[in-house]
C-alpha cells in the first residue's frame, strides 16, 4: 500500500485542498461582511430607539409637571398666583407641541431607517443565496 500512496499525484490533491480552503475563506468572508452590515444596522437602530426613549421621557416629565401645576391651580382657586400659573401653562403649550413634533419626526426617521435596514438584509440574503 505504501508504494501506491507514493505514486499518487500530489499536485492535483494539493490544488483541490487549496480550492476547498479558498471556498471556505470566501464563504467566511461573506458571512463576516453580512455580520458587519447587521451589526451596523443594529447599532443605528439601538441609538434611534434610545433617542426616542429619551424624547418620550421628556414628554412624560412635561405632562407630569403640567398636571401638578393644574392640580395646584385647582386647589387654590381664587388665588392671583393660580392665574399666573395658568398663563405660563398656556405659553408652555407651544414648547410641548414642539416636543411632540420632534418625537413624531424622530419616529418617522426611525421607521425609514428600519425599512432601509430591512432592504439591506434582503439584499444581503439574496446575494448570498
Amino acid at each position: 500500500m505504501g508504494p501506491a500512496l507514493i505514486s499518487l499525484p500530489v499536485k492535483p490533491l494539493k490544488k483541490k485542498f487549496l480550492d476547498i480552503r479558498f471556498l471556505k475563506s470566501e464563504f467566511l468572508r461573506k458571512i463576516r461582511e453580512q455580520l458587519d452590515v447587521a451589526a451596523k444596522g443594529t447599532y443605528i437602530l439601538n441609538r434611534d430607539f434610545d433617542t426616542m426613549s429619551r424624547l418620550v421621557s421628556r414628554l412624560q416629565d412635561e405632562i407630569e409637571h403640567n398636571n401638578a401645576m393644574i392640580k395646584f391651580c385647582l386647589d387654590r382657586r381664587e388665588d392671583k398666583l393660580s392665574f399666573q400659573v395658568l398663563k405660563e401653562l398656556k405659553k408652555g403649550g407651544f414648547g410641548f407641541m414642539k416636543q411632540v413634533e420632534e418625537l413624531e419626526e424622530h419616529v418617522y426617521l426611525c421607521l425609514v431607517t428600519i425599512n432601509r435596514a430591512r432592504a439591506l438584509v434582503i439584499k444581503e440574503i439574496s446575494t448570498f443565496a
